[in-house]
């Protein structure tokens, strides 16, 4: 097996896998050789990225739901296992970010951050987590941000769901590598388009402003290597998605020993 269809075989689920950063990575872990399903509201929006996963050579699966609706985010799930075969990765990276002062902060505001960037996360790994543990292990990546260790003006709904994610990885973390299942968390570590951005709004933005974002594809590869890791030291780490798909760039491999990999926290 090549280095560039390591994941030959595995099923990924990416939740966002829309725009920015899960369309990186969506794509990056089809490149790898992955099966991808993705999960999000707008389906013009993953139609794009399931052309983009097949033209890397991999098949895609297009699941149009809003996370926040349990029971239709649970039958995606399980659609993609009817499709494209038992998950054995999951990408917990949906979040919706509005900058309003605390003041301004509504309880439907608050509510909608957190049951789309916490809520969703949980039920998501309720749902894959006794299926990995069943088929021996597997692996769960839950993108995170500056904002799950600091805190921002203007963010504190999305500080609040970023802390709580902080908190489920690595408390699932400590449960899970004992038993196969290596839990771990990641930030962009350079900056991207804003997550509430869509891609037509980007589009239609000046393109001095554009420029400044990184093209997601660049955080891609880290998506690849923490779906392949199964090595226990990686557990409960929180990675910089720029810094270890660079290595795994340099490396050409996702077989990176932990030590090494570790540096790219």
């Amino acid at each position: 097996m090549t280095a560039q269809r390591m994941l030959e075989g595995q099923v990924a689920v990416v939740t966002g896998a829309g725009r920015g950063i899960g369309r990186g990575g969506a794509v990056c872990l089809g490149r790898w050789g992955a099966k991808v399903s993705l999960i999000a509201r707008t389906v013009d929006e993953l139609e794009e990225t399931k052309l983009l996963v097949e033209a890397g050579g991999s098949e895609a699966l297009v699941c149009a739901v809003d996370v926040r609706d349990t029971g239709a985010l649970l039958r995606a799930f399980e659609m993609t296992e009817q499709v494209l075969g038992p998950i054995t990765h999951l990408c917990n990276n949906a979040a919706v970010l509005e900058y309003l002062p605390f003041e301004q902060t509504t309880p439907e505001l608050w509510n909608r951050t957190l049951e789309t960037n916490l809520g969703a996360a949980y039920h998501a790994t309720r749902f894959v987590y006794p299926r990995l543990l069943a088929r021996g292990g597997g692996t769960i990546h839950n993108v995170s941000s500056a904002a799950g260790i600091k805190g921002f003006a203007g963010e504190t709904a999305y500080c609040a769901a970023k802390y709580g994610l902080e908190g489920l990885s690595r408390a699932l973390a400590l449960e899970a590598a004992p038993r196969g299942v290596i839990v771990t968390l990641s930030s962009p570590g350079i900056r991207t388009k804003p997550t509430s951005l869509t891609m037509e709004e980007f589009r239609r933005m000046p393109r001095a402003r554009t420029e400044a974002w990184a093209d997601p594809l660049v955080m891609g590869d880290a998506f690849a290597f923490l779906a392949y890791t199964r090595d226990k030291r990686v557990a409960g780490r929180r990675f910089n998605l720029f810094k270890l798909s660079e290595l795994v760039r340099r490396k050409g491999t996702l077989d990176l020993p932990a030590d090494e990999a570790l540096t790219a926290e």
